[in-house]
């Protein structure tokens, strides 16, 4: 899992506030600026479990003649979306009533540990919306040409600590929680692993993307077990191309139920570095997985002829290791994001990656593997050796390897589609059907 991930989330879980998400960046001059590259995100629906809630007495006003041709007149009504780091806060926002120079703001946040709601007055800056809420933060909306919002949220005018996208369109994808059956027990009763659904519009069946999450880094910090893990960027750039893309959480993974067993030392203090001990924990993955594939037979929006599998760090060898096993499935091919499953630096990293990379060999088609420079999991040399032993095996595919955006680990790549679209692009205009 991102190593930056697993730092946000530390401060996350230590308490931090809705409204302190980030601790992103520093205001230039005098005031609140605009994020680097915040023009290039787009609306979503958020990564929360939980929605923000408007107060029921909203009320928007339709603008006045004064407005009449003019363009603040765009902003009535309501917006949503998402903000924070991993679109982890869902975001409502009401314009109830404009002015030439102001207007009437409602502002809703909401995530799994806090929910905030303020109404207040804006001003128009620069045709820019600025509000400053009551514990000092400092909301900025700026309207684009496409019709959507930016919206970052600065703290005493110096430090950025939110930003995210409002639109007052439909979503370009359904987000939903499903709950998949198994058939284990514990105590009994009945246990059912947890799957984030990214659906494009359109009544399908659909092409459908499998996608696997990683590890919690060290594995020593069972709190983080319990956050459920979906890429929104590939999400949204599976679901453009009409792809539907499910986020399986494995035994003990979100809000999966079951122990999370994928190899821990006897202690269970930290994930195991000894083969011994890892490579069982690959099987019970695997296991996992075949629930979730066979959950999935039984859906109409599923085209099970036009399956694709990939996932991240762990999930990324999982999903290559579970193609090369399951021929019945078909899959059309396989993504590999920074794949491993235990970090270079053990000592029986050589006995566990590329010997589970290497039961992918027998996959019938071309995959393809990404990865990123300066990862702290797995260098680029240990990931070419798995690559290597792959293609000795007799595994079809190509390597590819990104420098990480400015600040990013390598490990992140996942969340920077602009260095892997054109290269997913690409692998996915030569799949061919069975």
């Amino acid at each position: 899992m991102h190593p930056w991930f697993v730092r946000a989330l530390a401060r996350w879980l230590a308490g931090a506030s809705l409204l302190l998400a980030g601790g992103l960046a520093q205001a230039q001059n005098d005031g609140p600026t605009w994020p680097p590259g915040i023009s290039q995100l787009r609306a979503g629906p958020a990564e929360s479990a939980v929605s923000a809630e408007l107060p029921p007495d909203v009320a928007i006003e339709e603008p006045g003649p004064a407005l009449q041709g003019n363009p603040a007149a765009r902003w009535s009504g309501v917006w949503r979306g998402w903000a924070c780091r991993f679109a982890q806060c869902d975001v409502k926002i009401a314009i109830e009533k404009l002015s030439v120079d102001a207007a009437t703001v409602v502002y809703a946040g909401a995530n799994t540990t806090q929910r905030v709601t303020e109404r207040g007055q804006a001003q128009f800056v620069n045709n820019e919306l600025q509000m400053k809420l009551s514990n000092g933060a400092i909301l900025l909306l700026r309207l684009r040409e496409d019709g959507d919002v930016d919206m970052p949220l600065w703290r005493n005018v110096t430090q950025l600590i939110s930003y995210g996208v409002l639109t007052q369109k439909p979503f370009p994808y359904a987000r939903t929680v499903e709950r998949v059956p198994t058939p284990w027990s514990e105590q009994g009763r009945a246990q059912t692993l947890e799957m984030v659904v990214y659906r494009p519009p359109g009544p399908g069946p659909f092409p459908t993307v499998v996608f696997n999450h990683g590890s919690t880094g060290n594995g020593d910090k069972p709190e983080w077990f319990t956050y459920t893990w979906a890429s929104p960027e590939a999400g949204r750039y599976f679901t453009d191309k009409g792809w539907q893309v499910v986020f399986p959480q494995r035994r003990g993974r979100g809000k999966s139920d079951g122990l999370y067993d994928e190899g821990f030392e006897p202690d269970r203090s930290r994930y195991a570095c000894e083969a011994e001990r890892s490579l069982p924990g690959m099987k019970r993955a695997m296991a996992d997985l075949d629930v979730v594939m066979g959950y999935l037979r039984t859906r109409p929006d599923v085209d099970m002829q036009r399956l694709l599998i990939g996932g991240v760090s762990r999930g990324g060898i999982l999903s290559v290791a579970y193609a090369g096993t399951r021929p019945e499935l078909k899959f059309l091919g396989v993504l590999n994001f920074v794949g491993g499953w235990v970090g270079d630096r053990c000592a029986d990293a050589d006995k566990v990656n590329p010997v589970s990379f290497r039961r992918g060999a027998v996959f019938p088609r071309p995959m393809l593997w990404l990865y990123g420079s300066q990862d702290p999991f797995y260098s680029l040399r240990h990931s070419r050796k798995n690559f290597d032993a792959f293609i000795a095996e007799g595994g079809k595919g190509s390597f590819v390897s990104f420098d990480p955006l400015h600040g990013a680990s390598g490990h992140d790549i996942v969340a920077q589609p602009v260095l892997w679209e054109s290269a997913v692009s690409d692998y996915l205009k030569k799949l061919e059907p069975y």
